[in-house]
């Protein structure tokens, strides 16, 4: 902070902060000892009033704002597009939003067996009844609820802390009589 002092006016020259150092520096790292120009702090002579301070402040001007991509995002933008589609309407009873189901009734095909004789009824066993007939629009569903994985995104260790009770004792690789015992 320097001072210059003409016929009447009181002047007050400061250092504009670069970029960095608005958004990255610390309040602690502007703590010392002394003044900017070295003087210790107890030995301060002529300290000017705060209304001189006051008066000699600068206009307040627009805040610093983080640098913000403003390209166009047309991937991004076609990727939540294509999620907005395949979700659902919302239902009142549920916390997460469903999804449409992905596959309708009439797109479903089942492979014929491989395996020989399975066409022969003397053979027939009650397991080869599941897939038998294509399912009606009202057997699949329409819509799911799933699940997703942010709740455990958020944990940042990558296993468990052991927040068990170790109950025996603490063997000392120095001697015997400095094991622990609790």
């Amino acid at each position: 902070l320097g001072r210059s002092r003409s016929e009447s006016t009181l002047r007050f020259t400061a250092k504009e902060p670069s970029y960095v150092e608005a958004f990255y520096g610390t309040s602690n790292g502007l703590y010392k000892g002394h003044w900017q120009n070295g003087v210790p702090g107890s030995q301060v002579g002529d300290v000017p009033r705060i209304s001189e301070v006051l008066a000699a402040k600068p206009t307040v001007r627009r805040p610093l704002r983080p640098l913000v991509a403003s390209a166009k995002t047309i991937l991004a933008d076609a990727i939540r597009e294509e999620a907005q589609t395949r979700m659902a309407d919302k239902v009142v009873s549920a916390d997460v939003v469903p999804k449409k189901f992905p596959v309708e009734a009439r797109a479903i095909q089942y492979p014929p067996s491989g395996k020989r004789g399975t066409d022969n009824p003397l053979y027939a066993t009650s397991s080869q009844s599941y897939g038998g007939a294509v399912p009606l629009d009202h057997q699949v569903p329409d819509r799911y609820f799933p699940s997703t994985n942010n709740f455990t995104k958020e944990f940042v260790d990558l296993k468990p802390r052991f927040t068990g009770l170790q109950t025996r004792a603490g063997p000392s690789r120095v001697h015997k009589a400095l094991d622990d015992f609790y």
